[in-house]
């Protein structure tokens, strides 16, 4: 089983191993969902990927536990901000999510 030693941008040292096949799914799904423009709740993106995952037939025993597609999608979030594939919005509660700006910083 290949796992993703994913990051979080909230706690840079802390790693979380994820299983690779659920982590590659979540966010192919999330960054199709995300625009470079527009903010977007995370509520909203987890209904999305939810919605995706339903569209392109995945197993629902990947994710068997109530729970568990949203665990993914926080962990993936975290790790792709980590990794400056997406940025929230400064000082906006709840959070709101976006691709990254090539401009960015």
């Amino acid at each position: 089983m290949t796992t993703i030693r994913a990051r979080n941008v909230n706690h840079p040292q802390h790693r979380e191993n994820l299983k690779a096949e659920k982590y590659e799914i979540i966010r192919e799904a999330m960054l199709a969902s995300l625009s470079d423009e527009t903010w977007m709740p995370f509520t909203e993106l987890e209904d999305k990927v939810r919605a995706r995952l339903h569209d392109a037939d995945v197993p629902a025993a990947l994710f068997p536990k109530p729970g568990s597609v949203r665990w993914y999608c926080k962990a993936v979030q975290l790790d792709l901000e980590a990794r400056g594939e997406i940025e929230r919005q400064p000082k906006k509660s709840p959070l709101h999510l976006r691709k990254r700006q090539p401009d960015s910083t």
